[in-house]
């Protein structure tokens, strides 16, 4: 007989704090084709990639006014959370970064010209890309934002990143649309250690909040989706977003409704300071779960918030992009085999402790 706990009260961050190992939730892939998006709905209803004219900085919130929106998500892993989001078309579908929604209870969007909360629902969510589109209930207060192609960014190249900084911790009351400058540092960043791929490396600051908003440039169309920052350890305005050519592929997928390498749960590397602030055993070569959606496989099996995971059909687990790279391998309706430590009640003492677990997993 056991018992499962919930809430150890640790949630993923957008930006990262890399003196502490702190993780910046969320994952990419490899987006892969960049043809077939002015195919989807969502960009025949957006401004078409052209060769467009550069526009003045001034002009580049007031052109977002209505298409970047603040998201909040509320019941986040137990807390809230919130960030940016890109109008993809007149229906009211908006393009986020996963991590800014995963594990919301609800989720909400400003209305522009009110800034009244309007409800949004996940139309699909995509961990291993670190993607998700929303749905608002009310798509007539927003307007498509103006989608560029990421394929002709030059390194050295001015990109602005627009967003809503900040987080509901930071008591502000009425989230205002910013905007931070910079260059281009680098292309087709790769992260194993979360799963992300091609990735533009920009110097613009970014802060927590940032998240999921778009990454323009000098014409104002977007070229990528802020996704990560880095912090702490010399590595100041290193910060990343996903490229609009690799997110065109995913969210065509997700505007169709389905999820993309998802089993719902949000992990980070173990870490000695765990075991000293939640009783979490450390075990070099392991993971933590620090959520689990109630949909998900991983919760219809019992995996709870506080467990380990040591491996994935033999592979073991350090990182987020350890368990998304398993995944990738597999195909919809494939079983995995997942171990790992769960936590149990003892029947005689009532104390809790960790022994082995596993179970079969079928990818959605």
């Amino acid at each position: 007989m056991f018992l499962r706990r919930f809430g150890l009260g640790v949630v993923a961050l957008a930006i990262l704090a890399v003196a502490i190992g702190a993780c910046g939730g969320g994952d990419s892939d490899d987006g892969g084709d960049d043809s077939a998006d002015d195919e989807t709905p969502a960009a025949e209803a957006s401004a078409e990639a052209t060769q467009a004219s550069e526009i003045s900085t001034e002009d580049i919130v007031p052109l977002y006014d209505n298409s970047a929106v603040y998201i909040f998500a509320d019941g986040y892993y137990g807390g809230a959370f919130s960030g940016t989001g890109i109008v993809l078309d007149t229906d009211g579908n908006i393009l986020t970064n996963n991590h800014v929604i995963d594990g919301a209870a609800s989720i909400t969007v400003r209305d522009p010209e009110s800034g009244r909360m309007v409800s949004a629902q996940i139309v699909g969510r995509s961990p291993c890309d670190d993607l998700a589109v929303i749905k608002a209930r009310e798509p007539e207060l927003f307007e498509p934002a103006p989608l560029g192609s990421s394929a002709a960014v030059k390194q050295g190249a001015t990109v602005y990143a627009v967003g809503f900084p900040g987080t509901p911790d930071d008591g502000q009351a009425i989230p205002e649309l910013t905007i931070t400058g910079g260059l281009v540092s680098r292309l087709n960043a790769q992260f194993d250690y979360y799963g992300l791929q091609n990735t533009i490396q920009v110097d613009a600051a970014l802060n927590h909040g940032n998240s999921g908003g778009p990454l323009v440039d000098e014409a104002g169309q977007v070229i990528g989706v802020n996704t990560l920052g880095f912090s702490g350890a010399g590595l100041e305005n290193q910060n990343f977003a996903i490229a609009i050519d690799e997110a065109k592929d995913i969210y065509a997928q997700l505007l169709e409704g389905r999820d993309i390498d998802w089993l719902g749960v949000n992990i980070e590397p173990n870490d000695p300071s765990y075991e000293v602030d939640y009783g979490i055993p450390f075990y070099e070569d392991s993971a933590v779960i620090f959520g689990v959606d109630t949909n998900s496989p991983l919760f219809d099996e019992d995996w709870i918030s506080g467990d380990l995971l040591l491996a994935a059909e033999g592979k073991i687990l350090r990182t987020p992009g350890d368990l998304c790279s398993v995944i990738r391998s597999h195909r919809s309706g494939d079983s995995i085999l997942i171990e790992g430590y769960g936590q149990f009640n003892d029947e005689t003492t009532g104390e809790l402790y960790y022994d082995e677990y596993s179970s079969e997993i079928v990818i959605p």
